[in-house]
């Protein structure tokens, strides 16, 4: 199942059910697993470790060094789950030191790039055109938008999203919708009912928002969580929530309401609760 004009090293462990189509590069020490799919002109650069039903397409690069000068060939890797999609001109590159780890079941869009030493978890979305610096982390769930850029050593929190062609350079917490730099709207109402978490959980999600950035307007987050009711902070997701924002190093995106337009009346519809 491998195209005679393809080239695959010799150090490359193959697993027989892998196809790989005209062109295709396998470069070095590469582990494929099963049923991956390396389709015509993509490249894979070793130390890489696939698991299975992967699907390369065209010209995408997944192991490459890395974009730092600090890299003088040192021992890195990239370590790749099963079921991701990585579509054309998708370029992931290894670690600078130590290595770039993607989960499972993700979706990079055409021509989206994560750098040196990032952390990908699962069931995530880079869309077109978005950009992880290095060391970046992104958790569960979360969406990339289109054209949208992530600076090194951020976090971006689980079932988080942002679009809107926006960058950021502090972080986003789990379960907020981002819309503009540095900037977190509202709640992502789609993505929390979407992702099969329980009515109770999101209506107190709701809860902690308009308690934070209605309530509280004006006070630093971290001293409005800590006086959260307690019924509030023994939720898990909230939890999570708080010790997302108490580790944070670079800062935690700020609130701004969506619409300034229609004010008040827009955030109690965000934010009421749902039956």
């Amino acid at each position: 199942m491998i195209d005679p004009t393809a080239i695959v090293d010799s150090q490359a462990q193959i697993d027989p059910s892998v196809s790989i189509g005209p062109y295709a590069v396998v470069e070095g020490a590469v582990q494929v697993g099963a049923q991956c799919q390396i389709q015509a002109h993509a490249k894979l650069m070793g130390p890489l470790t696939m698991g299975s039903g992967n699907i390369v397409h065209s010209f995408a690069s997944l192991g490459d060094v890395p974009q730092d000068l600090k890299f003088t060939g040192q021992n890195s890797y990239l370590t790749i789950g099963d079921g991701n999609i990585f579509r054309e001109h998708v370029t992931v590159h290894r670690g600078t030191s130590g290595q770039t780890v993607l989960g499972s079941n993700n979706y990079l869009m055409v021509a989206s790039h994560v750098g040196h030493n990032c952390r990908v978890g699962n069931h995530v979305t880079l869309v077109n055109g978005a950009l992880l610096g290095g060391h970046v982390v992104v958790e569960d769930g979360a969406i990339i938008g289109g054209n949208c850029a992530v600076h090194q050593f951020c976090r971006i929190g689980r079932l988080a999203m942002i679009s809107l062609t926006s960058a950021y350079n502090v972080d986003v917490p789990p379960f907020c919708m981002a819309v503009s730099t540095n900037l977190i709207t509202q709640l992502n109402a789609v993505g929390l009912r979407r992702s099969g978490m329980s009515v109770a959980s999101q209506n107190a999600l709701r809860r902690m928002f308009r308690w934070i950035y209605r309530t509280h307007a004006g006070v630093p987050l971290a001293k409005a969580l800590g006086n959260l009711p307690p019924e509030l902070g023994a939720v898990p997701e909230i939890q999570e929530f708080m010790v997302f924002v108490k580790a944070s190093k670079r800062g935690v995106a700020r609130f701004r309401h969506w619409s300034t337009r229609h004010g008040q009346a827009a955030a109690e519809t965000d934010d009421a609760d749902i039956g």
